[in-house]
């Protein structure tokens, strides 16, 4: 009786272990990622048919995408033919080993678009003890069947919160990108990034973060295929009308840029807070409303500098833009702001009329896809 207990309890153990191993692995499984096939080389002759002898390990991808095959691809050989199509003619030594290549590539699908391809080439030459790691990555979306950017996930200003750790060969993976300085790796999750999305390409699961919280980021992403214009505020902020504003914008899902003076962002810190955490743009329009034109360079910059800081201070972010009051721009302005100067095409009078029926069909009689439209938050 003791046996047959003993033998059921073991049954039990066995069974139960076998079950949450394969749930351990089935979970901790990547979706599976795209083949390989290996390509070895051997050797190549001297001219006086002595033989000179390396070896070259490499693979090529295969795969159901040829666009993104034929490109690894190319880069394999490029690397391969390095060492393939060296010139051994003046070596007189007989067989000797010359140069080792191990190259491997890694797949990642990223989510159900975008496909990202890692290529590590370990090379040693013939007077070195230890091999040199090169990687090489490659990041494409499967629907639009071409490489990608971090210019087309992320808004300008993003590289500031990557800092050091930012170069141009990074491999985009399901919750992080992995940036390559020669063999080190530098890691960066999309969640530090998040309040940067600038598209759709990402999803929620790659974010780790709520579909709600994904929902209300991708809601203020710009759809550059559709028709639109840049609305934006000058002068403010104001105590009462600003706010006014940012009541509507959110009732129409819209975001606008607020060029603020510096004098009243110290006046209103709340009015600029809420500005900042409604997703609204904060741009600089200097301290005083002063015409830069008539500035020296120091002042220029005091003007523009003072501003950022007083914003800063209050949202914990920098502005990107700055609107010269009047329009007004020369060359010492340029030179000295070194920042977008944005102007605009669709002005408002607003501050001539105070009239809404004069204002609404002044604009929207000759507004165009694109245009910047001029207002004034102080205006009630």
């Amino acid at each position: 009786m003791k046996k047959l207990v003993l033998f059921f309890v073991l049954l039990i153990v066995v069974v139960t272990a076998f079950i949450g191993g394969k749930l351990l692995f089935e979970s901790e499984e990547d979706i599976p990622s795209l083949k390989t096939e290996s390509m070895e080389f051997g050797k190549v002759l001297y001219n006086n048919d002595d033989t000179a002898v390396y070896i070259v390990d490499t693979q090529k991808l295969e795969s159901q995408y040829d666009f993104i095959d034929q490109k690894v691809n190319s880069y394999v050989d490029e690397i391969a033919s390095k060492i393939l199509d060296k010139d051994y003619t003046k070596d007189n030594d007989k067989i000797k080993e010359k140069e080792v290549l191990v190259q491997k590539i890694d797949t990642y699908n990223v989510n159900e678009d975008i496909i990202s391809v890692k290529v590590t080439s370990k090379i040693k030459l013939e007077n070195e003890s230890e091999y040199k790691t090169e990687v090489k990555t490659f990041n494409y979306t499967k629907s639009q069947k071409q490489e990608i950017s971090l210019d087309e996930i992320f808004k300008a200003g993003y590289k500031d919160v990557i800092g050091q750790r930012y170069t141009d060969n990074y491999l985009l993976k399901s919750t992080q990108i992995s940036f390559y300085n020669g063999s080190q790796e530098n890691i960066c999750t999309y969640k530090e990034l998040k309040d940067y999305m600038a598209s759709k390409i990402l999803t929620a699961d790659n974010f780790l973060i709520s579909k709600e919280e994904y929902d209300s980021l991708a809601s203020k992403i710009v759809d550059k295929n559709k028709k639109m214009v840049a609305i934006t505020f000058d002068d403010g902020p104001h105590a009462t009308n600003t706010q006014k504003i940012l009541d509507i914008l959110k009732n129409y899902n819209a975001r606008a840029t607020f060029f603020m003076v510096g004098q009243n962002v110290n006046l209103y810190p709340d009015v600029v807070k809420a500005v900042s955490d409604s997703g609204n743009e904060i741009g600089i329009h200097t301290w005083n409303h002063a015409n830069l034109t008539t500035l020296s360079k120091e002042k220029i910059l005091e003007q523009v500098n003072t501003t950022s800081d007083a914003i800063y201070n209050i949202t914990g972010k920098r502005p990107k833009l700055v609107r010269p009051p009047y329009g007004s721009i020369n060359s010492t302005v340029k030179s000295t702001i070194d920042m977008p100067l944005i102007l605009w095409n669709i002005d408002s009078l607003d501050w001539k009329s105070r009239d809404e029926k004069q204002i609404v069909p002044l604009v929207l009689n000759d507004v165009q896809d694109r245009d910047i439209i001029l207002l004034h938050d102080i205006h009630s």
